[in-house]
Parts: C-alpha cells; structure tokens; sequence
C-alpha cells in the first residue's frame, strides 16, 4: 500500500493543475479579469516556492543523514576487517609458534639419535691385540690407550758411538735427549701414530663432525645447549685426539665447528709434559713445510 500512495498524490496534483483553468474562469466569470486575479496569487507562489526551497534543504539533510549513516556502516565494516586481520594474524602467529615447536621436536630427535649413535661407536671400540692374558681395552679405555701410544716419543737418543756388552759384541750408546729433541719425537711420533689408527679414528671424527653440522645448520636457538651437551661427554682423552685431529689440513671444516661452539674449553694443557697449544702449532707447520717441498 506504501508503494501505492506516491501515485495518488501525483495523481492529485495533475487532476488540480487541470481543473485550475475551470475554477478560476467559474470563479472569476469574465475573461478579461482572469488575469488580474492570476496576480492576486503571487503571494502563493512566493509561499509554495519557500516552501519547495524548505524541501529542498530538508532532503540535503535527509541526504546528510543518510551519508553519515553510510560512513558509520562503513567505520563498522572497516572495524570488523580489522578484528578479522587481527584473529588471522594470531591464528598465523599460532601457526608459526607450532612449526617451531615441530622442528625443534624434530631436530631433538634426530640430534639425541645421532648422539647415541656416537656413544655406541665409542662402545664398540675393542683393542685388537692385546697383550697375552690381558683382557682388550674398550670404549673411551681404547681411546685413551690409542692416545697413549700416538703421543708416546722416545726419551733417549743414541749417541752415534758403540760400547761392548757382556756377550763381546758392540751396542750403541744411549744419552738423554734434550727438551728440544724430545718435542720433536713427539710431533713426529703424532703425525704416524694418526695415520696408524685412522681406521678407529676417523670414524669418530666424522660423527662428531657430523653432530656439529647438524647443530650449527639447524634454526634453532640457544645452539650452544646442544654443543654444550655434547662437550660434557667428552674425556680429557677425547679433547686432545680431537686437538690433534683439528691441526691436520683434512680437519679444516671440523675445526670451524670445534671453534665456533668452542668444544676444546676443558682441554688439558698439557701432552706428555708440552703444551699441546705448541704440539699443535708444529704439526701445522710440518704438514705446511710437507706440501710446500712436495
């Protein structure tokens, strides 16, 4: 019915601008006075004129009203895009703290397996040839006893001269070596005594190497926790075979790791009564002078 009413009112007012000929002329009678009353009606039309002009600005203000509406709906809509921005970008935020949760669940694991992988392989070192009756060393025992006879040098050195024995033959004569002589057996003796064992050895040094990598390639935080678990396993034996090791060229990238995650903190200063700073220092610079004569 709402729908209907404009078109009666419109209807009204063209029936009244019809019929507005009829009843002035019925009204006024004589054709030559119709416009002297026209003009008696001026003043009606100053007044529907004012009242067209009120109409005009009562829709402006409709209008405004309508636009404020508008804008406010909008402030709205913008108001609740942005709680939605904000809900999504918790729910990433969630997202992102629960894919680090799962690599760091990940990498533990696979560091922790390796880890046990290293100490089963330390386990299962067995001396070869033990002495008669002996029973054969195992595990960090074999290390250390690998180290011993690496690091073991000669304290006298023969003197050039000979000497009768008690059978009427001649032996050599034997003298104390010097600091200096007995540094030099000791490197010496290192560097063979490496290769001699490498087929224990190097195995070792490539699962340390390769827990290293897998730490420092991670994206983990506080790296060092890792690298500080690992160093507590380590023995004083352990810490200087791997001293050793890092002062051959072959070793380079174990020693990026070893000094970056600083693995040698607790080293013993000392190899057989030398700083082993110093053996270390040598045996770089043999193995130097080596490739530079070759």
């Amino acid at each position: 019915m709402q729908r209907v009413w404009p078109f009666i009112w419109v209807g009204l007012v063209v029936a009244a601008w019809l019929a507005s000929s009829w009843l002035v002329q019925w009204s006024v009678g004589v054709d030559g006075e119709v416009g002297t009353f026209g003009d008696s009606f001026g003043a009606l039309t100053s007044l529907f004129t004012g009242l067209a002009f009120v109409g005009l600005i009562i829709t402006l203000r409709q209008q405004k009203a309508q636009i404020a509406m508008q804008r406010e709906d909008l402030k709205l809509q913008r108001g609740e895009m942005k709680a939605a921005r904000a809900e999504l970008s918790g729910q990433k935020e969630q997202m992102e703290l629960q894919n680090q949760s799962l690599k760091q669940q990940m990498f533990e694991q696979t560091f922790f397996n390796l880890l046990n992988v290293f100490n089963h392989y330390i386990a299962d070192l067995v001396e070869k040839h033990p002495g008669e009756g002996s029973e054969p060393q195992r595990g960090r025992d074999e290390l250390e006893r690998l180290l011993h006879n690496i690091t073991l040098f000669a304290s006298s050195v023969e003197t050039g001269k000979t000497q009768p024995n008690v059978l009427g033959g001649r032996v050599p004569v034997w003298r104390e070596a010097t600091t200096e002589e007995k540094f030099v057996s000791l490197t010496s003796r290192v560097s063979s005594g490496m290769l001699r064992y490498s087929n224990d050895l190097n195995s070792y040094f490539r699962l340390l190497y390769n827990i290293l990598k897998l730490v420092d390639h991670s994206g983990v935080e506080q790296k060092k926790t890792y690298t500080n678990i690992l160093r507590a396993q380590l023995s004083d034996s352990e810490l200087q075979l791997i001293a050793l090791n890092c002062a051959r060229a072959e070793a380079a990238k174990l020693q990026v790791f070893v000094d970056r995650y600083d693995i040698l903190k607790h080293l013993p200063p000392k190899l057989n009564g030398f700083d082993i700073q110093a053996v270390c220092e040598e045996l770089r610079r043999q193995e130097i002078e080596e490739k530079t004569t070759e």
